[in-house]
């Protein structure tokens, strides 16, 4: 998401983001600030491409290339079907889950009191399962649930400053999802292999998100999750985000490192 905001920033605003391809170099340390440098590779009339590298300590963890266009009307069609399942105002919230598993007396009540004593903390993204969550397959209903994409300019902006503030809504956008498409996205692939006490940890290795129309995150997004093969260690995912009226907005894959927990020494990170 951040790096993706450092690339937009340099673009001619004109031009939207419609592809990104991001790779995860070094397991990075959440406790040091990360330094964003984005590199020009080129300009175009309709095209610009930028390269950004996330630094922490002068190394380079994360390196993203992202692809930029000038909208152009052109052939259209869309093969993807949007699945059926229950609007977003049919399905609970992660809160009120929270709350059905506390007084649901088929679950042990070691699991619920360890459920209790955590604070429930709100995502920052609203989202609301369509299915089980140990589905192989995962729809989910999501929406941006409380940012500067949802205020409104008042009724004394001008023209001008109006249509600045709709471009910068469409930037929130396109970061929102592109931060939201990573969330319980590679953990898909553990699904068909879910047992009792099962521990592991997984890291990305790379991410791909190809942007199809513009992206409204303070709407529902029905986001489907599908893990076609894992193989080597290697979790590999796919995903596709439809809109209300069931047109085909983002395509996204991942690949990731998946593997049992390990008894580690001091050091918990783990190596690629």
């Amino acid at each position: 998401m951040q790096a993706l905001a450092a690339a937009s920033k340099t673009v001619d605003c004109l031009k939207m983001v419609h592809s990104l391809h991001a790779f995860f170099l070094v397991a990075g340390d959440i406790n040091l600030p990360i330094i964003y440098q984005v590199h020009r590779a080129c300009d175009g009339s309709s095209f610009a491409t930028r390269k950004v590298e996330a630094k922490q300590k002068g190394l380079v963890v994360f390196t993203l290339i992202a692809s930029f266009q000038k909208e152009e009307i052109g052939f259209e069609h869309q093969a993807a079907i949007m699945p059926d399942v229950p609007p977003p105002e049919q399905l609970l919230n992660l809160e009120e889950i929270r709350e059905r598993r506390l007084t649901d007396p088929r679950i042990p009540a070691q699991y619920r009191n360890s459920v209790a004593k955590n604070k429930f903390r709100p995502w920052p993204i609203e989202m609301r399962f369509c299915e089980d969550s140990v589905s192989q397959h995962k729809p989910i209903q999501m929406r941006c649930g409380g940012s500067a994409s949802q205020h409104k300019p008042s009724a004394n902006t001008g023209l001008e400053l109006e249509e600045s503030f709709q471009m910068i809504k469409l930037y929130i956008g396109l970061c929102v999802v592109a931060y939201a498409s990573d969330l319980l996205y590679s953990g898909v692939s553990l699904n068909p292999h879910r047992e009792k006490d099962l521990n592991t940890y997984s890291l990305s290795l790379d991410h791909s998100i190809w942007f199809h129309k513009p992206v409204k995150a303070d709407d529902w997004l029905l986001y489907v999750i599908e893990s076609p093969s894992t193989h080597g260690g290697r979790g590999f995912v796919t995903g596709r985000m439809f809109n209300r009226q069931g047109e085909l907005i983002v395509s996204l894959t991942q690949e990731a490192l998946i593997r049992r927990e390990k008894t580690r020494g001091p050091n918990p990170r783990p190596k690629l």
